[in-house]
């Protein structure tokens, strides 16, 4: 107990650190950039999100379950290493083929210097190569996360100094993903150092991402709709709307990430829970859900109360036509903690991922077809009803299966 606790700390302060630290970075960068560059800055970082997602490969959860049941096996958490380390590769090597285009001829309808493909490729790097999944499943998350804090503070310092106007954007880039690939680097290397490394065996690479499938479609649909507005905005409206709508977004996002990151810390215990008494399990995940039901739903009071205020607090002049999209997006946050609550601690754990894909699968393809439909009439706005009409689709269907009988 005393270790979960301990994580506990430690992973909510880097969390912490992590939603105050853009927070405080979101109105420099848009006071310095102006909505026009702040948009096209959002627009690069959707594209190298989207893409990491195909990297990351659900690996994050699958990988933190097989530490969680490997315990302190060094061999076989060594090979796990490896065997996970060389699928990634193979992964990268896809998805850089298939994100060149977009830099060399341009497509879209918003478009970005060829130079700053540097940049993304190293996001798509950092994002997809985190090595989080070990020191989750293994509950060992001290070092890491004060290193995380002290990177992020210092990635801050540095937009502070050296981003002060709309030719900076580039600046942007360079800073943070170097930021990101020392946040990926330097633990993997300590990952490594604490299991050795297995065999580089092409066979259990493939093999591996057989086993990630139905956690990818999951994890994978999930980070995508992390980007996928902006994604969608910058082809569809341009980056104003994207500025506009992100930062309405972010803040909903710093929420569930905040349920997410505790859910997290919790899935190692319902991994062995649901293998001894799934009786016991369910009983914990109804309390887990309705103590999240009852904060998120407060959230949402609070935040539609001080939307206006909030906007203008972070934000400043210039970002008003986010306040409607706020009062609307920011319902999409309890609807969106129950599937993840119900996913991560009850069917993943179970080893029912298929039906937390197949959700997923749904999730997205209801939003990016409700956003052709409602986005070049009603903007971003249209894009928050998208949301909120998937998150309702999805956690309806997860909850009448929770509740009508044990997986």
């Amino acid at each position: 107990m005393s270790r979960i606790v301990t994580s506990a700390f430690w992973l909510l302060l880097a969390h912490v650190g992590g939603l105050l630290i853009p927070l405080i970075e979101l109105p420099v960068l848009a006071r310095a950039l102006g909505p026009k560059e702040y948009g096209l800055v959002l627009y690069a970082l959707g594209v190298a999100l989207t893409a990491s997602v195909f990297v990351e490969f659900g690996f994050g959860l699958s990988g933190a379950r097989a530490v969680a049941q490997l315990k302190e096996d060094k061999s076989e958490l060594g090979q796990l290493v490896a065997d996970l380390f060389l699928s990634k590769l193979l992964l990268l090597g896809l998805v850089l083929l298939a994100v060149a285009p977009l830099f060399i001829f341009q497509l879209g309808g918003t478009s970005f210097p060829v130079s700053w493909g540097v940049w993304i490729s190293i996001f798509i790097f950092s994002f997809g190569f985190s090595p989080m999944w070990y020191f989750i499943g293994s509950e060992r998350l001290v070092l890491v996360s004060i290193f995380d804090i002290v990177l992020r503070v210092a990635g801050l310092v540095a937009v502070i100094l050296f981003v002060s106007e709309p030719e900076h954007s580039e600046r942007v880039l360079w800073i943070q993903a170097t930021v990101g690939a020392l946040n990926t680097l330097v633990p993997t290397l300590l990952m490594i150092r604490e299991t050795g490394f297995g065999k580089l065996e092409l066979g259990r690479a493939l093999l591996a991402i057989k086993i990630s499938w139905n956690l990818f479609l999951y994890k994978g649909s999930q980070n995508i709709m992390g980007s996928l507005a902006s994604t969608l905005l910058g082809a569809l409206g341009g980056p104003r709307m994207v500025g506009a709508f992100v930062p309405a977004e972010k803040l909903v996002r710093a929420a569930n990430g905040l349920a997410g990151t505790l859910l997290n810390l919790i899935f190692p215990r319902l991994v062995l829970m649901q293998n001894n008494s799934q009786g016991d399990a369910k009983r914990k995940v109804s309390l887990i859900i309705l103590s999240l039901t009852a904060l998120t739903l407060t959230f949402c009071v609070i935040t539609v109360s001080l939307a206006p205020l909030l906007v203008s607090f972070i934000f400043g002049k210039g970002y008003e036509e986010a306040v409607p999209v706020l009062k609307i997006l920011v319902w999409v946050v309890p609807l969106r903690v129950l599937s993840m609550t119900l996913a991560i601690l009850w069917y993943i754990p179970a080893g029912q991922d298929r039906i937390t894909s197949r959700g997923m699968i749904l999730n997205v393809f209801t939003i990016v077809s409700l956003a052709f439909l409602l986005v070049p009439q009603f903007g971003g706005a249209g894009m928050a009803w998208a949301f909120i009409i998937a998150e309702m689709l999805m956690s309806s269907i997860l909850i009448t299966m929770f509740i009508r009988k044990s997986v």
